[in-house]
C-alpha cells in the first residue's frame, strides 16, 4: 500500500516522539529515529501484523454493556474469567442479582467438578462469563489485571468468538473493556477473596 504524505509525517513525528530529545549527540538521534521510522512503516504495511489483527478485532467486535462481578482463573485454559451481568439501560435501574461472594463460591463449584473431569452445570440465569487472552502472555495478564481493577464496575465489552482445538466449538473471548464507571449497589469488600 503506497503511503502518503500524511502518513509519512505521522510516521515521522511518531519516529521522532519515540526516539526523545537530541541530547548531545545528533548522530545517535539521527540513527535512533531512523530505527523508529523503518520500525513504524513495516508495521504498517503489514496487514498480518499483531497490532493489525487487534485493530480488525476491536473493529469486528460485538459490543455490549455489563457489571464485573468478579475475575478469577481458569486452571484449565490458563485464562481469567470474567464473571458479568447484563447492565444494558439506566444506571439507576440496575440492580447486581449476584454478591462477589456468590459468584466466587460458584467459580470453586465450577473449578472442583472440572478438576474432577464432571461435567459443568450452567451458570444461575443471570450470570454470564467471558474468558480474556491466555494468561500466560503478557497481553492476557494486562486485561486480566484491568478486568480485575474494574470489579463492580459498568463496563463495555469489546467480544470476539475465538476457535478452540474442536473446530465446531467457538468461546466468548473479551478484548477490551471501556469502564463506565462504578455501580454503587455492588459491595466489593477492600480485600476480594483469593483467587482458585
Amino acid at each position: 500500500m503506497p503511503l502518503d504524505k500524511s502518513i509519512k509525517d505521522q510516521i515521522v513525528l511518531a519516529a521522532l516522539t519515540a526516539a526523545g530529545t537530541a541530547g548531545d549527540d545528533a548522530d545517535a538521534h539521527e540513527a535512533a529515529v531512523l530505527a523508529h521510522a523503518r520500525a513504524i512503516t513495516a508495521t504498517l504495511i503489514d496487514d498480518t501484523s499483531k497490532f493489525h489483527t487487534a485493530v480488525d478485532e476491536i473493529d469486528g467486535s460485538s459490543k455490549f454493556v455489563a457489571m464485573i462481578n468478579a475475575v478469577r482463573k481458569e486452571a484449565s485454559s490458563k485464562r481469567a474469567i470474567v464473571y458479568f451481568e447484563n447492565a444494558s439501560g439506566p444506571i439507576n435501574e440496575f440492580r447486581p442479582q449476584f454478591t462477589l461472594e456468590q459468584v466466587h463460591q460458584i467459580h470453586l463449584e465450577r473449578e472442583a467438578l472440572r478438576a474432577e473431569k464432571k461435567k459443568l452445570p450452567d451458570l444461575p440465569d443471570g450470570l454470564e462469563m467471558i474468558r480474556t487472552e491466555r494468561t500466560d502472555l503478557a497481553d492476557g495478564v494486562n486485561l486480566a489485571r484491568y478486568a480485575t481493577g474494574l470489579t463492580g464496575h459498568r463496563v463495555v465489552v469489546f467480544k470476539i468468538m475465538e476457535p478452540t482445538r474442536d473446530p465446531k466449538v467457538k468461546v466468548r473471548v473479551v478484548r477490551h473493556l471501556k469502564d463506565l464507571g462504578v455501580v454503587d449497589s455492588y459491595v466489593v469488600p477492600q480485600k476480594a477473596p483469593a483467587s482458585a
